[in-house]
């Protein structure tokens, strides 16, 4: 079957751990995708800023998921966003104070389709990580009044990064409990889970673009590592778990990569079905 379309994740899939990316290689490979009418797409829990910084030589040439599917564009238009509601966002600030402490949480983000913001108190370290995520970071003076001092921006994911002793499985039985229906909490991966709009999904992502370049589930291919991208994964047979993903990830994909991200599994992948794309 033709391929017309590939997404990946980015980090721990198409990126090295030091969030770098082979660039001759994805040069080359991406004029071999042109060539083969095959449109890329990046699929991240970053957003679209840090996304766009990434691929800036190619940010017209290609579509971007970004905060797991809160947010949508193809190249610098913005196609879509799935903002949450002010109250939502309120109820979810409201059961984080009332189960962690600044003791559990590293790293509270909340962001819109271009800006992130943090406490102003946040320290210089966990700041630096912030901003290799999310590019342009605003410290505000109180992220729980955040909502009220800007009523006419969208907000589209609340990231949490918790401290290395607080249990994850535990984390996600406490706030799938508490959450509004309308949310949804994905991790994705790094100690970090993410909440958003129940429709602002990877998945719901890509079936936007799907719809929008007449693409079927059969002639797309996805790369993930995480829990947050299998509903990417669970969309076409072509699906492609990486090496280093955990096993639970690799037991659910269509086929798991030959390398690891630091060895270019995503790129290597690519070009081997290239060669059969007929």
């Amino acid at each position: 079957m033709k391929i017309k379309m590939i997404a990946t994740d980015l980090d721990g899939t198409f990126l090295h751990d030091d969030h770098t990316y082979n660039q001759r290689l994805f040069a080359k490979v991406f004029r071999q995708l042109q060539k083969h009418h095959i449109y890329f797409v990046a699929a991240s829990g970053s957003s679209y800023p840090r996304l766009a910084r990434e691929f800036a030589p190619y940010l017209d040439q290609m579509a971007f998921i970004s905060q797991n599917g809160s947010v949508i564009h193809q190249g610098r238009q913005l196609l879509q966003t799935y903002p949450i509601q002010a109250p939502a966002l309120a109820r979810v600030m409201h059961i984080l104070d009332r189960f962690y402490g600044p003791q559990d949480i590293n790293q509270l983000v909340v962001s819109g389709p271009q800006t992130s913001y943090v406490d102003q108190h946040m320290d210089q370290h966990n700041l630096a990580i912030v901003k290799t995520f999310y590019e342009r970071v605003q410290p505000v003076a109180d992220l729980r009044q955040l909502f009220s001092d800007h009523p006419q921006e969208e907000f589209t994911k609340i990231s949490i990064n918790f401290a290395d002793h607080v249990d994850l499985s535990r984390v996600a039985a406490t706030l799938d409990q508490y959450l509004p229906a309308s949310l949804i909490i994905e991790n994705s991966g790094f100690n970090t889970d993410l909440i958003g709009d129940a429709h602002g999904t990877k998945r719901n992502g890509l079936a936007l673009l799907q719809e929008k370049f007449n693409v079927a589930d059969n002639e797309i291919v996805t790369f993930g590592d995480n829990e947050n991208d299998l509903g990417m994964l669970a969309m076409t047979s072509q699906s492609y778990a990486m090496q280093n993903a955990h096993q639970v990830i690799r037991m659910q994909a269509g086929h798991v990569t030959a390398r690891d991200n630091n060895h270019d599994g995503v790129l290597k992948t690519i070009q081997e079905i290239l060669k059969n794309n007929k």
